[in-house]
């Protein structure tokens, strides 16, 4: 009877390494550099220069299956982001105005990991879901969800991750008289940590 409870309690501590080894659950958190690129400007937002950065913040869970070094990587994740950029009135001056957006950003990276480092890229899709820009029509017309995608690399050591990333949306805003591309770019600085796997 001993045997058998032994065997039985090796059979299951070696199927669940196993796959703590092929599945990994975890938490991240971190700070994003973006900006806005607009493109393909018709009507007031052919006088609109881009400007600067501004800093974002993200919070979300992954998870990461490995195979033979292989690994899909999908994530959920709250994040901010946004840019400025100057906007020139009718007597001449130019003002700073500066658009912010939060969404639920959905990546699904394919990649390789060779022992504690990972290189990965794949599409994202992101839903808007609120968008604080000093133009109010803007904000009220933006498309609820875009697609883009992210390239990166990262480290793991122990059960902490660290991460940086380069990620580029497109959300476009139109009118009977005015449009453009806005163009979102942004790189992003992560640290995760493993709730579950390796």
């Amino acid at each position: 009877m001993k045997k058998i409870v032994f065997v039985l309690s090796l059979l299951l501590t070696t199927g669940l390494a196993a796959q703590a080894q092929i599945f990994t659950l975890g938490i991240k958190g971190g700070i994003s550099s973006s900006s806005v690129d607009l493109k393909n400007p018709k009507g007031n937002f052919t006088q609109f220069k881009d400007d600067d950065n501004i800093t974002g913040f993200h919070a979300g869970v992954f998870t990461r299956f490995n195979i033979l070094g292989f690994m899909l990587q999908p994530e959920a994740v709250l994040s901010s982001s946004g840019g400025k950029f100057n906007r020139p009135d009718d007597l001449g001056n130019t003002t700073i105005e500066e658009i912010g957006f939060t969404n639920l950003d959905v990546p699904i990276l394919v990649g390789y990991k060779l022992s504690f480092l990972r290189a990965y890229a794949g599409p994202v899709a992101s839903v808007l879901i609120d968008s604080d820009s000093d133009l109010d029509e803007v904000k009220e017309s933006l498309n609820s969800a875009d697609w883009g995608y992210q390239v990166g690399a990262g480290v793991d050591i122990s059960r902490f991750t660290a991460d940086v990333r380069y990620e580029r949306l497109k959300r476009s805003y139109t009118n009977a008289d005015n449009s453009v591309d806005f163009r979102n770019k942004q790189v992003i600085l992560s640290i995760g940590y493993k709730l579950i796997g390796n």
